[in-house]
């Protein structure tokens, strides 16, 4: 992660640790040192992002995967702190203005209250980490359609930014239980690629091993623009991989794959694509499967849109953030915009997931009548 979007994400950190400050320290039975000292350490814990960005890479040396997982570790439990505290006082105050249970201010009671909200915080992060870090299952959706002619398993795989603290063995693991669906495609749907080349083409060469009897395709992330995004495509394609970036490729006469660079990234850099162009001349008749790596309706000649970007949330409580920037869309299937989103492989940022499970995708596209 760049420094610019550690201290957004600081600046968030803020808004979280504050409160929590307000909630836990400053009704405790402390002198004011104490509070002090407890407000200064809320801030330092919200600014932690800052000091796991990749600037600070050279100065940790090999230790840095463990000091970003770490930083990030007590932030994301700071946040989950915050989202189970904020339920549970919700609940505490509906319950004492109905005079069920005394005052949420009443000290005694609200430190014992905060000791058991923390330990459970502290198992939701622990199991949040297990949850980014381990190798993510698969997730089978059968998708029938009058126009499959062929049965074919299409396997997506999003959002695994590979960076400089990414797991090898994740990868390796990923590659091989996507091969053990003996996939006809496989699709990269963006943010493949978060690190500079150089650090991470060791790594990045393990997804060469992926085998598809139609073909491995890809199409840009907004990461792939952030890293840079000529040498990122060139990394896939030396890697094997056929771009679908702003293109359509025939699989069969009656079966299509096309695709775009992400299109709210794409006009940000000032680049065009013409999807309408880009999906002409396919005959009615043809199944067309369509990638773009953020979920933007599109109201075009495509079957089925598969798309990744949001993480399913990643983190509660960011679900909320995350379906209201991507047009009331998080991850699954919409029937009536033709969207599957993936939760995605891998995570950006804290290697960490909170009811929002990595997934590899398995399409299983049918004819109705099979």
């Amino acid at each position: 992660m760049n420094i610019q979007i550690a201290i957004i994400i600081s600046a968030f950190g803020l808004c979280i640790t504050i409160p929590i400050f307000m909630r836990y320290f400053a009704y405790a039975n402390l002198p004011f040192w104490g509070k002090c000292l407890s407000f200064v350490l809320s801030f330092i814990i919200a600014i932690l992002p800052i000091f796991a960005a990749r600037s600070w890479a050279n100065i940790y040396g090999e230790f840095f995967p463990f000091v970003e997982h770490l930083f990030y570790f007590i932030y994301i439990f700071a946040i989950i702190l915050f989202a189970i505290t904020f339920m549970r006082d919700l609940i505490w105050f509906m319950l004492h203005f109905l005079k069920i249970l005394p005052s949420p201010f009443v000290p005694t009671l609200l430190t014992k209250t905060n000791i058991v909200t923390a330990c459970l915080a502290l198992i939701c992060t622990t199991w949040s980490l297990y949850e980014g870090l381990k190798v993510p299952d698969p997730n089978h959706l059968i998708l029938p359609n009058a126009k499959i002619v062929q049965e074919k398993t299409v396997v997506v795989l999003s959002d695994l930014h590979i960076s400089r603290t990414t797991n090898p063995q994740k990868i390796k693991e990923i590659v091989n239980r996507t091969n053990a669906t003996k996939p006809d495609i496989v699709l990269l749907a963006g943010d493949i690629i978060d690190d500079e080349i150089n650090l991470i083409h060791p790594t990045t060469s393990l997804l060469s091993e992926l085998k598809a009897r139609q073909g491995v395709y890809f199409v840009s992330g907004n990461h792939e623009f952030y890293i840079g995004y000529q040498a990122a495509i060139k990394e896939l394609e030396n890697l094997g991989f056929t771009s679908l970036e702003n293109k359509k490729i025939a699989i069969e006469p009656n079966f299509y794959v096309a695709g775009t660079s992400d299109i709210p990234t794409t006009a940000r850099f000032g680049k065009k694509s013409n999807l309408k162009k880009v999906l002409s001349d396919i005959p009615n008749t043809a199944y067309t499967l369509f990638v773009s790596h953020s979920p933007t309706p599109l109201n075009l000649p495509f079957d089925l849109q598969v798309s990744g970007h949001t993480h399913g949330g990643q983190v509660f409580p960011f679900h909320v953030l995350s379906w209201l920037g991507n047009h009331h869309l998080l991850a699954g299937f919409y029937p009536n915009e033709r969207i599957y989103i993936s939760r995605g492989s891998g995570q950006w940022g804290p290697q960490m997931r909170f009811f929002a499970p990595s997934e590899i995708t398995i399409l299983h596209l049918k004819n109705t009548q099979n």
